[in-house]
């Protein structure tokens, strides 16, 4: 088992410029910063751009990180920033100026949405390293998180519809086990709320 020394020393390579160590990085936070920015910009393609360049900057200005937490809020920051920008400029139909106004106020309560924009994209990177775990973890994320059908799920996987049924319950289960009680309701609330 890792202590937690070892478990940063990534973010020491990041930060004295090794290659290999933004592989690291990109794994960890790049899931839920392109989650993060699909939520706010409501376009799948433009938020993959977007983070990209967010990493590209985390890279440029790597020497600067004190804490991989620090690198995290930075990837969250530059990466809001971006989308407002984006929803602002003339390329963006009017129907988004609304959406832009909402983010860019600056009355207090409408952070709101946006700091649960950022709850429901660590839940959900929480959510994909522990499906990544669980055997069966694929059937569950085929079904709650990508909207396949049973019958999509076991043709794809070339198994029974039945067969898919139980995986599911049994992964549920260990799923569970696996989350705090907090994190197994906000959970619940997140894969029914899909």
């Amino acid at each position: 088992m890792k202590t937690s020394t070892e478990g940063e020393d990534w973010f020491h390579l990041f930060k004295e410029g090794a290659e290999r160590s933004f592989r690291k990085v990109f794994d960890l936070y790049y899931r839920s910063i392109v989650y993060y920015a699909m939520k706010i910009l409501h376009d799948d393609t433009y938020a993959e751009d977007l983070v990209s360049e967010s990493f590209r900057k985390a890279w440029e200005y790597r020497e600067r990180f004190e804490t991989p937490r620090h690198l995290e809020n930075f990837l969250y920051f530059v990466t809001r920033n971006a989308c407002i920008s984006y929803l602002r400029s003339d390329r963006v139909a009017q129907s988004t100026e609304q959406e832009w106004s909402r983010l860019s106020a600056n009355e207090p309560d409408i952070r709101l949405p946006i700091d649960l924009e950022r709850v429901q994209t660590d839940l959900l990177a929480l959510v994909y390293r522990k499906l990544e775990e669980l055997p069966g973890g694929d059937i569950l994320r085929m079904s709650y998180l990508e909207g396949k059908s049973t019958k999509e799920i076991a043709r794809e996987l070339n198994i029974t519809e039945n067969t898919v049924y139980i995986t599911k319950s049994r992964s549920l289960k260990v799923l569970r086990s696996l989350l705090s009680k907090n994190d197994w309701l906000l959970c619940l609330l997140f894969l029914l709320g899909r």
